[in-house]
């Protein structure tokens, strides 16, 4: 028969034990809920700094290192141009772009009008503040609306996108980004751009209906 001593010994390891197996569940739960917390902070960070993986130098988006290089050329007061940025360039950039095939750049090619020529300048000012694609697409939203790329109006879509507007206001103010918009013309015409939308896919030149096509012919070489 066990004596007094032993049975208390016996008992003050099964206390121990039971202790230490709390302590272990205690150290596992709170592990998860700390992983837990972990997770709901960083996975929307991952997830953002991933799209911001796609916004390279403001014009740019995707991989430079893609296979294929596709390049638009873009006026804002072209029906089909708008017809692209707002029915298939989502498409497109989440079938080549997002998946590292296509390194996508999109160039100001101003020639239907003065005012195509202000909104194309407000573009670089709002890269300034790492948003062209997205306003970009607002004048393309904004583009058959009168007045729309009248400079109070090309202001009030920076104020849409939460973007510092006296920063904004300063730079269309400044016309400092218009020699770059005759720069984009000159590089257009030396590749034989004449139209909107055309894009320049590894150096060939195609309208928007061979797009696709003309790139996973591109993506087999």
């Amino acid at each position: 028969m066990s004596g007094p001593q032993s049975q208390r010994e016996k008992l003050r390891e099964k206390r121990t034990q039971a202790a230490k197996k709390k302590t272990v569940m205690l150290v596992i739960v709170l592990s998860a809920v700390a992983l837990a917390i972990f997770l709901l902070v960083m996975l929307p960070k991952w997830s953002q700094d991933k799209s911001q993986l796609y916004l390279q130098n403001g014009f740019s988006i995707g991989d430079p290192n893609a296979p294929v290089k596709v390049e638009e050329f873009s006026d804002f007061r072209c029906s089909h141009c708008q017809n692209f940025a707002l029915n298939y360039e989502a498409d497109f950039i989440k079938k080549y772009v997002d998946t590292g095939q296509v390194y996508f750049t999109f160039h100001n090619y101003a020639f239907l009008a003065d005012d195509s020529r202000a909104a194309a300048e407000a573009t670089y000012c709002a890269a300034d503040q790492n948003a062209m694609w997205q306003y970009k697409k607002l004048l393309f939203t904004y583009s058959t609306y009168s007045g729309a790329f009248a400079e109070n109006n090309l202001i009030d879509y920076a104020k849409q996108l939460d973007l510092d507007t006296e920063k904004f206001s300063a730079c269309l103010q400044s016309d400092a980004n218009l020699a770059k918009l005759d720069e984009i013309m000159s590089y257009a015409n030396s590749l034989g751009i004449d139209s909107t939308p055309q894009f320049s896919v590894n150096g060939t030149i195609v309208y928007m209906n061979t797009l696709d096509e003309t790139v996973d012919a591109a993506l087999l070489r």
